[in-house]
């Protein structure tokens, strides 16, 4: 990123501006090679009257003559080279005749004699290496893999004992070589030229080997069937085997100084055969390569968009890029211009270099960075050791038992990495791809250092995203599992009481801390990505400040609502999870936001809370909750003998196994507590941790109604006496209106608030 210090506004715009220019210019220019690309290859297809005009003409409109003319140049170096083809053997034989020292062409057959003899015995020298590689490293080779680092490592250790086979491959047949055309240049060069592209073809099949596995499944990375894999494996080694011996005859007729014209056809021959037989092989095959695409058939969700999309892209745009390699290497080579036949494989070369460097990625994260405790096929027998021991509990010995604990410690330890290990994996595939990604541009002569070049900004952009991308993840996951650890987002439970214990403070606080990197790693990443692409990002930061102080002054109540907020989360005065009230609103703090809370009332309703309303906080699931019971008893009852009844009780209740553990102090009688006109008020109490008071007090008052019947206490009745003045011997029963007055006159004693109603109702009956 740029610095911009000591520079004024007005040159920072102006910088601004040029880069978008710039930029612009870029995409321009892109536009105007594709359309003089399709001119270019109409003239190249043209026959020379009438389609030579209309792509002359349509040239001119794409307003690009240059590539006109070389089209023009490409059909007629063409044509030269076709023409050329009546006196090639001549041509040949004298070329080669003159390489000899008698005269004649007999050396190529002391060559033929000469490279089969090579090729013999550098065979022989191949097998007796890999037989004695097999033989000594026996291990590498039989023992089944336990996981994946173990197969990726034998796939290594197969791969360094077949390069070893590959120098004896060469050394013997240099050896022969030197031994029998030493003497004549020309011999010695067609040989080696040979021998080399028998190296290059014996590189390939280590590669392949080490890729696809193809003759031992418990070894193979990817998700192939042993068809699919053979097949492949026979497929890409013969097309390799088939381009490097017509690579080697365009090297050999360079050597030796052969027709120009022919050199150019037989390359442009191994670059179209190429690009044919790798087409079909992509066709063949392409099931195999939309399964490997689609990832594990298992998966819950299916393939991802991304996966998706790519199976439906992959196969026309690599027909596409064939047809394009062919044109533009075919191009080069019959206007005298450096080849570019590294264009056609390397496709394939950087499919092999994503899964050579994506597997010793993933060994160096399964032996360094999270070394596994358990192992792929270890885990079952893991599990299997667990369920015996659950099983056989108390007849198992001990060192089984303790090989068990080990065990289970194992695997819940590898759970927890699991997370991190599936994203370091996902960052060795994305790595992998973006180096071969890297490859394959180079390939193509573009300068990835190169700031003038749109593709080179868009890797710088690719490898920001990346790295942005990991960090996201890596913070996602780390807060995700604390707060899993500290007990946050547990779903309350259905019997949920008011009061309940909340989550802890730090899992009250990390969802807040975890949006907030979160947010900061995804607007660093895009300033750093919009840098890249030539915007000038300090206006950016300037109309931020001027939006932030609009918003300061515009937002008062908002502003308030933040900072009331962080003062109440730094004074620990609620969690998520706990009871509060605030006055007018009461429940369970659900979620915690920037300006707000939402409070979860326990009838149901859901109230969203701004903090600045907030005036006072009364907690009811901190430290403990006190509990206290009112029993109405009659005037005859033994309060003594009551309260040694719910002594006795609270012990009791102190010694059970479920009930105990959870009274910090035990049931005990406070006595008489108040004395009402039929009634004496015995009061109880007890102390819990917030939330299981109202379990208990069912337990509680069940009880102690079982100890009273069972003791012949009674419990009160609410009742009023009515005494009516009569006269001695009066035996008159009353009318229906003397008894409503006396029930009128009863009914606040028994229920007072029953008893203001009928009041109001009266006085307005009476208006």
């Amino acid at each position: 990123m740029q610095e911009h210090r000591g520079t004024s506004a007005p040159a920072l715009r102006a910088a601004g501006v040029a880069q978008g220019l710039r930029l612009r210019e870029r995409f321009l220019a892109l536009s105007r090679h594709a359309r003089a690309a399709l001119a270019s290859l109409l003239c190249v297809l043209a026959t020379p009257v009438a389609a030579r005009d209309n792509a002359v003409a349509m040239a001119e409109m794409a307003g690009d003559r240059e590539h006109v003319r070389l089209a023009l140049q490409v059909r007629d170096a063409l044509g030269r080279a076709i023409a050329s083809l009546s006196d090639f053997p001549a041509l040949t034989r004298e070329m080669l005749a003159a390489r000899s020292p008698d005269g004649t062409t007999d050396w190529l057959w002391t060559v033929a004699i000469v490279l089969a003899l090579a090729i013999i015995a550098g065979f022989g020298a191949l097998r007796l290496t890999e037989r004695w590689g097999r033989q000594r490293f026996r291990t590498v080779y039989d023992t089944v893999p336990r996981d994946r680092a173990a197969r990726i490592a034998c796939l290594l250790a197969t791969a360094v004992l077949m390069a070893f086979a590959v120098l004896a491959f060469a050394a013997t047949a240099t050896m022969v070589t030197l031994a029998f055309v030493s003497g004549h240049p020309a011999a010695r060069v067609s040989v080696f030229i040979a021998l080399e592209f028998a190296v290059l073809v014996l590189g390939l099949r280590l590669v392949l080997h080490a890729v696809l596995a193809p003759r031992s499944a418990a070894f193979r990375m990817f998700d192939l069937t042993n068809r699919d894999a053979m097949g492949l494996y026979r497929s890409i080694l013969g097309v390799g085997a088939l381009t490097a011996a017509m690579v080697a005859l365009c090297e050999w007729m360079d050597a030796m100084g052969l027709d120009e014209n022919a050199h150019r056809l037989v390359v442009l021959a191994t670059v179209g055969l190429t690009c044919l037989t790798l087409s079909g092989v992509i066709v063949a095959y392409r099931a195999a390569f939309n399964r490997l695409i689609h990832g594990d058939a298992g998966q819950r969700d299916g393939p991802g968009v991304a996966r998706r999309i790519v199976s439906l892209v992959w196969l026309p745009a690599l027909l596409v890029y064939f047809l394009a390699a062919f044109l533009v290497s075919g191009g080069r080579v019959l206007l005298d211009k450096p080849a570019a036949l590294g264009l056609v494989g390397a496709p394939v070369i950087s499919a092999l270099i994503w899964a050579a460097i994506y597997g010793v990625l993933l060994l160096l994260i399964d032996r360094m960075l999270l070394p596994r405790l358990d192992s792929d096929t270890g885990r079952q027998k893991l599990l299997d050791d667990i369920a015996r021991a659950d099983e056989t509990a108390g007849e198992m010995p001990d060192h089984d038992a303790n090989r068990a604990q080990a065990a289970a410690e194992a695997i819940e330890a590898e759970d927890r990495r699991s997370p991190y290990r599936d994203l370091l994996d996902h960052g060795a595939m994305i790595l992998s791809l973006v180096i071969a990604l890297g490859y394959l541009i180079l390939r193509w002569g573009i300068r990835i250092s190169d700031d003038s070049s749109i593709v080179a900004n868009l890797f710088e952009i690719g490898v920001i995203v990346f790295l942005g991308y990991m960090a996201y993840r890596a913070v996602e996951i780390a807060i995700d599992h604390q707060i899993l650890l500290e007990g946050g987002n547990a779903a309350p439970g259905e019997d949920a009481e008011v009061g309940g214990a909340g989550e802890s403070r730090l899992a009250t606080l990390l969802p807040i801390f975890r949006n907030f990197l979160l947010i900061s790693i995804v607007v660093i990443a895009g300033m750093v990505a919009l840098s890249q692409l030539g915007v000038n990002i300090a206006p950016i930061f300037a109309g931020a400040g001027v939006v932030g102080l609009a918003v300061g002054f515009g937002a008062q109540t908002l502003i308030r609502d933040i900072f009331s907020g962080a003062f109440f989360l730094i004074d620990d005065a609620f969690r998520k999870g706990e009871y509060i009230d605030i006055g007018d609103v009461k429940g369970t703090v659900e979620k915690i936001s920037i300006r707000s809370m939402q409070l979860r009332h326990h009838n149901g309703p859901l109230n969203t809370v701004p903090f600045g309303e907030i005036k006072f906080v009364k907690n009811f699931s901190r430290d403990w909750a006190v509990m206290k019971l009112a029993f109405r008893v009659t005037y005859d009852t033994d309060v003594e003998k009551m309260r040694k009844l719910i002594k006795k009780f609270g012990q009791e209740l102190l010694e059970h196994p479920d009930y105990g553990p959870k009274f910090l102090q035990p049931v005990k009688s406070q006595g008489v507590t108040a004395l009402e006109d039929s009634a004496m008020i015995v009061r109880v109490k007890f102390m819990t941790r917030p939330g299981d008071q109202f379990e208990l007090r069912k337990v509680v008052y069940s009880g102690i109604r079982d100890l009273c019947e069972a003791a012949g206490i009674h419990f009160a009745h609410r009742e009023v006496t009515v005494r009516v003045a009569q006269e001695p011997g009066d035996t008159r029963q009353f009318s229906e209106a003397e008894k409503k007055a006396i029930a009128g006159a009863v009914l606040p004693a028994l229920d007072p608030q029953q008893g203001q109603a009928s009041a109001g109702a009266g006085t307005a009956d009476g208006r």
